[in-house]
């Protein structure tokens, strides 16, 4: 292992504040990753002042850890509220919130946090040993390799849906065709924008996710009640739907 690196782990190790700022950064950036609309990159800008004062090690401790646990807390509404917090928790939805659903919400956090742990520890070292032979890669990189990963990923799209490859195709192609909203990265012209200079930006991903998801969760909610307002007899088994009648 190279001997910068193992000084650098040194650094971090045997200094207690930096320890301190790293628990501290996963807390914070939990309570970002976990409200909707806060994600891991907001938190990391919010607190990049504050990291002004700090050494190299401290400040870069804090952002990572920032970040780390922005990602890690979007998993908590994803799994409570079937409302992802960060675009990387979308997944979470489809399996933890149906375990939510059915009594077993602990199960399931504990279950994520535990793998999400893992996940990065994994990451980490990984990302650690073959990062230099990726950034020689990337930088090879052109526009057959580039059209290639677009190919592949709309197939794995298509493929992660299942039985229905016509729903999982009609996904992906939308998707694509809201990803091209906005300046185009090469000329900079506007695309699908009609002459409103709020698209420029092209959508938001995480508001984007956040409408998605939390539209459909809030109309299911608002039905549930109504129905419990309005036609009792379906909970409590009344033969009556008027609320406030005796049966």
């Amino acid at each position: 292992m190279d001997a910068a690196l193992v000084q650098a782990f040194t650094n971090v190790a045997m200094d207690p504040f930096v320890w301190f700022l790293i628990f501290m950064g996963v807390a914070v950036g939990i309570v970002f990753g976990a409200i909707p609309g806060l994600t891991a990159t907001m938190a990391v800008l919010m607190f990049l002042p504050m990291t002004y004062t700090m050494t190299p090690i401290q400040g870069i401790s804090t952002l990572v850890s920032l970040y780390i646990g922005g990602i890690s807390g979007g998993l908590i509404s994803a799994i409570l509220l079937n409302i992802p917090g960060t675009p990387s928790s979308v997944a979470t939805c489809f399996d933890g919130s149906p375990m939510a659903k059915r009594g077993d919400a602990g199960k399931a956090l504990g279950l994520s946090i535990v793998f999400s742990f893992l996940g990065t520890l994994i990451g980490v070292a990984i990302l650690v040993v073959i990062s230099p032979l990726l950034a020689d890669l990337a930088i090879k990189f052109g526009g057959y390799e580039y059209c290639a990963l677009a190919l592949f990923s709309l197939s794995l799209v298509i493929a992660l849906t299942g039985k229905d490859i016509v729903k999982g195709l009609i996904s992906a192609v939308f998707g694509a065709i809201v990803a091209t909203v906005g300046l185009a990265p090469l000329d900079s012209r506007a695309r699908f924008t009609f002459g409103s200079t709020n698209l420029t930006g092209g959508f938001k991903l995480v508001a984007f996710l956040i409408g998605l998801f939390a539209i459909t969760e809030v109309v299911k909610y608002a039905e549930g009640v109504r129905e419990r307002q309005f036609f009792p007899c379906k909970i409590t088994g009344s033969p009556w739907a008027a609320p406030g009648i005796a049966a």
